[in-house]
C-alpha cells in the first residue's frame, strides 16, 4: 500500500473495535442523482450525512471488526479507490463528535459521564471562542407540538401557505407608497435605551414564532423536536427549537420548508406589522409596530434568511440546488485546488473530490462570496452599534475581526504545516507558497489600478441670474421680450404697486404730524421733547422704507445675458407677489457644474485630481472635460438643488427643514465646475454625472483609507 494511503496515527486507532450507537438508523438521500447517507438517533438531534464512500466504512461498524480490518476489506475490495487511514481517521472522529459511535469495551456508565464531560467543554468552548451566539436548552416541546399540529391538521397545508403568501404580498404593494414615511424615521434611536426596552419585550416574542414555525413544520411532517431553549446572539435572547430531525426527510421539499418556515413566519409578523403601522397614530403603538417591522423583516433578510450565512437560507438553499454542506464542501473544494495547483501537492485523481459541473460552479462563487457578506455583516453591526455606544462597537469589529480574519488564517496555517500531504510535497509547496505570497503582495501593495469616483452635479445658474419680483404690484411696462439680449443696468419692468404708494403718503403724514408734535415738546422741557423725538426717528425710518421699496418698482436688468421667460412674454396688468420667479438671465459666459460631495473626496479632489468627465443627463453620450473653477470653502448640509437629493433620484439623503431649504442628512461640499470646450448646456439645473479621475494606487492603499474613512465617520473625528 502506497504512503499516501498510511498514516502516522494509525496504530492509535487500529486495534478499536467501534460500532454505532444502538439508537442509529441510516436513511439514504439522492442529491443530483448521487446516493448520500444520513446517520440519526433515534430523536434526530444527532445527525451526519455521509457520502457513499464514507458509508462503506459505517456500515462495517458493528463491534466484531477492528478498525484495521475494516480498512483491508475495503483495500482488496476498492483497490486504489478505497479510503486512506487519514480518511477513516477523520470519519470515525466526526462520528465520535456527533455521538454517533459507542467503543464495546468502554462501560456504558463511563462512557455517558464521558459525553457529558465532552458536551460541557464544547459549551464553554463555544462561548469562549464566540460570545455572540450561545445556546441554553431548556424545556422539551414535543407533545405541545404535536398537540398544535392535531389541530391545524383541520385546515389544509396549501392554506397555511397561500394565506401568508397574500399577506405578505398585500403589504409588497403598499411598501412603495408608504417608503418615503419609512425612509424619513430611519434607524435613528434605535439603540438608545428607552428602544432598546421594547426591543427588549418584542425580540423573544418575534422569534419564539419564528422557532414554533420550525417545529410545527417538522412535526406536520412526522419528525420530533424534543429540545427548546434561549440562543443568545449580541446578548439578546432569543428562543430556538432544535429542528435537526428534518436532515432525515427524504424530500427537499420537505426539509425545505422546514428551514424556510421560520423565515415565512417572520415575514407575516413584519407585513402585519407594516400594515397596521400604516393606520396607528404616532405614539407608543406605532414605535413597537415599527420596532417589529425591524426584527422580523429586516433582520431576517439581512440575517436569518440569507443563504450567505449559516442560518436557514442557507439550508433552504442546500436543499433546493441538492448539494449538501455547501459552505464546507466549497472551502474544502479551494483547499483542495490551492494544495494541488499551487503547492503541488501529490493527489491521485480517485482521491480527490469528485465534483460535477453544477457543484463546481457553486463551489467557486459560494465561499468567497459568504466570506465577503460574513465581514460586512459583522463589522456592519459592530458600526452601527459604534453610532450609540462607542466602546462596545469597537470591542465588536475587533472581535468580529479576529473571528472572521486572524482566527481562519491561523487555522489556516496550522493545518498547512501538519499536513502530511504538504509536508510530503516538500520545497515545491514552500515555493508554491512563497509564490502565492509575493504576487498576493505585488498585487495588493505595488500594482497601481486606476483609482475614479463618480458624484453628481447641476447646471448651476448664478442667484443673481434670477429674477423675482422685488415687491407685490402688478406689471405696467416691459421693455424686453423672451429671448431677447439684455445689458446689465438696462431697465426690465415696471411694477405699480398703490398699497405701496399709500403706504409712503401715511408714512409721510405720520412724520409730519410727529415733527410738529416734537417742535411743541422742546418748548415744554427737554424731558418731553424726548419722547417725541423717537417718534420722529420710527416715522422716519419708515418712509425712508417705503420709498426705497417704491424705487425697486423699477427693475433693472442685473446682469448682461439672453433674457428667458418661462411664458415667453410677460403680460401687462399681471399681478406678482414679492420674491415670484419671473424669469432667467441667462449669461453670456461658460456654463457652471455645481458639483456637490461628500467629504470623504474632498482631500483626494485637492491633492491627488487627475482629470474630470461630465456627462449631462439628457445627452449620457457626449463626455465634456471639465477643471474646478472655485470651491465652496467649508463644508455644509444644504444641497444646491432637489435633483441631487434620494427623492429627486440623487445620491443624498435629506432631512425636513423649516426654512424650505433641501438638507442633506451628512455633510458635503461643493465645488464649481467649468467645460473646456465652453458648451451651453440645454438647460439650467440639468443633472450632471461627473467622473472624477485620482492618481492611481495600488488595492491596499484604497481599502486601508476606505476603512479609515468608515471609522472616522462613524465616530465623527
Amino acid at each position: 500500500m502506497s504512503d499516501a494511503h498510511s498514516s502516522s496515527d494509525w496504530y492509535r486507532i487500529s486495534e478499536a473495535r467501534p460500532r454505532l450507537r444502538r439508537d442509529v438508523r441510516v436513511i439514504r438521500h439522492m442529491y443530483l442523482g448521487q446516493p448520500w447517507y444520513i446517520l440519526s438517533n433515534r430523536t434526530g438531534t444527532k445527525v451526519h450525512r455521509l457520502t457513499a464512500a464514507a458509508q462503506e466504512v459505517a456500515g462495517r461498524l458493528d463491534g466484531r471488526n477492528s478498525v484495521e480490518e475494516i480498512w483491508l476489506e475495503l483495500s482488496d475490495k476498492l483497490g486504489q479507490s478505497a479510503p486512506s487511514q487519514d480518511e477513516i481517521i477523520r470519519l470515525l472522529s466526526q462520528l465520535h463528535q456527533s455521538d454517533l459511535l459507542e467503543a464495546t469495551e468502554t462501560p456504558l456508565l463511563s462512557d455517558m459521564l464521558e459525553r457529558r464531560d465532552k458536551d460541557r467543554l464544547q459549551i464553554w468552548r463555544k462561548l469562549l471562542l464566540n460570545p455572540l451566539s450561545v445556546t441554553v436548552p431548556m424545556i422539551d416541546p414535543d407533545r405541545p407540538l404535536r398537540a398544535l399540529c392535531a389541530a391545524m391538521s383541520l385546515i389544509p397545508r396549501a392554506i397555511w401557505w397561500l394565506v401568508p403568501l397574500l399577506i405578505v404580498a398585500i403589504a409588497l404593494a403598499l411598501l412603495p407608497v408608504h417608503w418615503r414615511a419609512l425612509t424619513d424615521r430611519g434607524l435613528e434611536g434605535f439603540l438608545d435605551l428607552e428602544n432598546l426596552a421594547l426591543i427588549a419585550l418584542i425580540y423573544p416574542v418575534v422569534k419564539a414564532f419564528h422557532e414554533i414555525g420550525h417545529g410545527v413544520a417538522v412535526r406536520a411532517r412526522g419528525g420530533e423536536v424534543h429540545e427548546m431553549g434561549l440562543m443568545f446572539i449580541a446578548f439578546y435572547p432569543i428562543p430556538y427549537v432544535e429542528a435537526s430531525a428534518a436532515l432525515v426527510f427524504p424530500s427537499k421539499w420537505d426539509r425545505a420548508a422546514v428551514a424556510g418556515a421560520g423565515v415565512a413566519v417572520e415575514l407575516v409578523i413584519a407585513s402585519l406589522a407594516f400594515l397596521l403601522w400604516i393606520g396607528v397614530e404616532p405614539g407608543t403603538a406605532r414605535t413597537i409596530l415599527f420596532n417589529t417591522m425591524v426584527i422580523s423583516g429586516l433582520s431576517t433578510l439581512a440575517v436569518n434568511g440569507n443563504p450567505l450565512l449559516k442560518f436557514d437560507g442557507y439550508h433552504v438553499l442546500c436543499d433546493l440546488i441538492e448539494i449538501p454542506n455547501l459552505g464546507k464542501r466549497g472551502n474544502e473544494w479551494w483547499g483542495e485546488m490551492t494544495r494541488v495547483h499551487l503547492l503541488g501537492t501529490d493527489e491521485r485523481a480517485r482521491t480527490r473530490m469528485q465534483t460535477t459541473g453544477w457543484e463546481r460552479l457553486w463551489f467557486i462563487f459560494y465561499p468567497p462570496a459568504a466570506f465577503v457578506y460574513r465581514v460586512f455583516i459583522s463589522l456592519t453591526i459592530a458600526l452601527f452599534v459604534a453610532t450609540t455606544y462607542r466602546l462596545v462597537g469597537v470591542a465588536l469589529a475587533l472581535w468580529s475581526m479576529t473571528l472572521m480574519l486572524l482566527w481562519p488564517m491561523a487555522k489556516t496555517a496550522h493545518k498547512a504545516v501538519t499536513d502530511p500531504r504538504i509536508r510530503a510535497a516538500g520545497a515545491r509547496a514552500v515555493v508554491g507558497a512563497g509564490g502565492m505570497a509575493a504576487v498576493a503582495l505585488f498585487a495588493l501593495f505595488l500594482v497601481p489600478l486606476p483609482h475614479y469616483a463618480v458624484v453628481q452635479g447641476v447646471t448651476w445658474l448664478p442667484s443673481e441670474a434670477v429674477l423675482r419680483a422685488p415687491q407685490a404690484g402688478h406689471i405696467v411696462t416691459v421693455a424686453a421680450q423672451d429671448g431677447a439680449m439684455v445689458t446689465a443696468g438696462a431697465p426690465l419692468l415696471s411694477l405699480d404697486a398703490p398699497a405701496l404708494a399709500a403706504e409712503q403718503r401715511v408714512s409721510a403724514a405720520r412724520l409730519e404730524r410727529a415733527q410738529a408734535q416734537y417742535n411743541v415738546a422742546r418748548v415744554a422741557g427737554e424731558a418731553e421733547a424726548a419722547q417725541y423725538r423717537q417718534r420722529v426717528d420710527e416715522a422716519r425710518t419708515a418712509l425712508a422704507d417705503a420709498r426705497a421699496r417704491l424705487s425697486e418698482l423699477e427693475m433693472r436688468v442685473p446682469l448682461t445675458g439672453q433674457l428667458d421667460l418661462p411664458g415667453q412674454t410677460v403680460p401687462k396688468g399681471q399681478f406678482v407677489t414679492r420674491g415670484a420667479q419671473i424669469g432667467h438671465i441667462l449669461p453670456g459666459t461658460p456654463p457652471v457644474i455645481r458639483m456637490a460631495v461628500p467629504q470623504d473626496y474632498v482631500n483626494m479632489i485637492r491633492d491627488e485630481l487627475r482629470g474630470i468627465d461630465v456627462r449631462f443627463a439628457s445627452h449620457p453620450a457626449i463626455e465634456h472635460g471639465a477643471r474646478i473653477l472655485r470651491e465652496v470653502p467649508a463644508g455644509r448640509d444644504i444641497l444646491p438643488s432637489r435633483v441631487l437629493a434620494i427623492e429627486g433620484g440623487g445620491p443624498f439623503a435629506t432631512v425636513p427643514s423649516d426654512d424650505g431649504t433641501t438638507r442633506s442628512v451628512k455633510r458635503i461640499f461643493q465645488f464649481d465646475l467649468g467645460l473646456h470646450d465652453g458648451t451651453a448646456p440645454p438647460v439650467y439645473g440639468l443633472r450632471a454625472h461627473v467622473r472624477l479621475r485620482f492618481s492611481p494606487k495600488p488595492l491596499a492603499v484604497r481599502v486601508g483609507r476606505s476603512i479609515r474613512s468608515l471609522f472616522l465617520s462613524t465616530f465623527d473625528v
